[in-house]
């Protein structure tokens, strides 16, 4: 069977494409090289995440996170909206003011209520501004109408279906009339006279060929890889991660542990150093977990972890470093890159200071790679379009970003999946039409 689309990844960029063509008619298969995870919001989530999702280490020793599972790393989004910032695209002529605000109606962005905020957010909030920095409400693609007061466990895996994922177009495009393979990993792209007619992949140990008009590649840093072996021999050279840092602190009767993450901070920092500021320690496993991953000599201070409130830096790094093959890498943290964490960190000690804490109780872990991205970068490895120079053959996650984001990713990658849909529709013609 040939179908219109082979769309390979099922996170955020994969699954939208997916929805989309289905949606205009289109014969869609998705394949996923993990499986699929029971999204509980408790700590055996956590475990079985673990299973499918990887903390990679760069040869610098730093943590990056990947993942391996139907959803990608969306299913462990804390939820924090933020729209593409247009000033990184518009030097391509990309211009997503549509497929933006169709956005945000189909992930319900909105501001949350108090009573979801919570108190100690809200504090956070007020300690900051009395400090002189601009924080605010942040919007969040989290339905309000499904939230549950105090269960913060938008980072394990949202319990009760309120926070968007990419499973959510994933299941609309199956409904839709979508294949779905799990456990499936690609591992070839067939080209035939400079054409990309379909996509190799082992699926419980026996080789399997997936024939489509279009393939579009959604695995993140994962798609360096299948592009070298197709001939693209500069995707992975340089690629962002969007470093960040938590920073903790004790503030009497203040803890954002059973809080909703991210839903005050601040983006004022962003346009002049590329840095955001969020509050974000959800769940005392996550928070074991950075210890642990992270921060080592920190660990004595797990015992008295649910007096921390813990705030997120999160920079647009400079591109370096080079995914090698696979998962392995090499992603040095540039003099640049440490100028604009330890500024933020710097803020937030201040922020919490105010708050009460004392500067003893504060602690800083260590940086993590939070969202690999711009490996193929648009303008390099991909056109405006989103197409390599093989015919038939495109991208369509955070790897194509022109350069790191610095904030949240999943409102631009759905944006650029909807425009990357309709060219598809609106460019193939007789050849894109699914025959009858």
């Amino acid at each position: 069977m040939e179908y219109d689309a082979v769309i390979v990844g099922t996170g955020i960029g994969g699954t939208t494409v997916a929805r989309e063509l289905t949606r205009r008619g289109k014969r869609v298969v998705m394949l996923e090289e993990g499986g699929r995870t029971d999204m509980m919001g408790n700590t055996w989530t956590l475990a079985m995440i673990l299973r499918n999702f990887g903390l990679n280490r760069s040869r610098e020793k730093s943590f990056i996170t990947f993942a391996k599972n139907y959803g990608g790393l969306s299913t462990l989004t804390a939820g924090c909206a933020a729209p593409p910032p247009q000033a990184i695209f518009a030097p391509y002529g990309i211009d997503l003011t549509a497929e933006t605000e169709e956005a945000r109606n189909e992930m319900k962005v909105q501001i949350l209520p108090d009573e979801l905020v919570g108190p100690d957010n809200l504090r956070l909030l007020e300690a900051a501004n009395d400090a002189g920095f601009h924080w605010r409400r942040m919007e969040n693609f989290i339905d309000a109408d499904k939230c549950v007061v105090g269960c913060s466990s938008c980072m394990l895996g949202c319990p009760t279906g309120a926070k968007f994922n990419a499973r959510v177009y994933g299941d609309e495009a199956m409904d839709g009339g979508a294949g779905l393979c799990l456990h499936t990993k690609a591992v070839k792209i067939l080209v035939e006279r400079g054409n990309a007619i379909g996509v190799e992949a082992k699926r419980f140990g026996r080789t399997a060929r997936y024939y489509g008009k279009t393939i579009v590649l959604s695995t993140g840093a994962a798609n360096v890889e299948l592009l070298r072996q197709a001939g693209i021999q500069e995707a992975g050279r340089g690629f962002a991660c969007d470093w960040l840092q938590f920073v903790g602190g004790i503030i009497p009767q203040v803890s954002t542990v059973r809080a909703n993450p991210m839903t005050v901070g601040t983006l004022e920092h962003y346009e002049s150093d590329g840095i955001a500021i969020l509050p974000v320690f959800p769940n005392w496993s996550q928070f074991l977990l950075f210890l642990a991953f992270m921060g080592p000599l920190n660990l004595p201070n797990f015992s008295k972890f649910r007096r921390y409130s813990g705030i997120m830096v999160k920079i647009r790094d400079e591109i370096s470093g080079e995914i090698i093959r696979g998962y392995t890498i090499s992603k040095p943290i540039t003099a640049a890159d440490r100028k604009r964490l330890d500024k933020g960190v710097g803020i937030v000690k201040k922020v919490l200071e105010k708050a009460g804490a004392k500067s003893s109780d504060v602690i800083a872990l260590d940086p993590l790679g939070a969202h690999p991205s711009a490996s193929c970068r648009i303008g390099e490895a991909v056109d405006s379009n989103l197409a390599t120079r093989i015919n038939g053959l495109y991208c369509c996650d955070a790897s194509v970003f022109p350069q790191a984001l610095g904030l949240p990713t999943v409102w631009t990658i759905v944006a650029l999946g909807k425009r990357l849909a309709r060219h598809l529709d609106n460019h193939h013609g007789g050849k894109y039409e699914s025959e009858v």
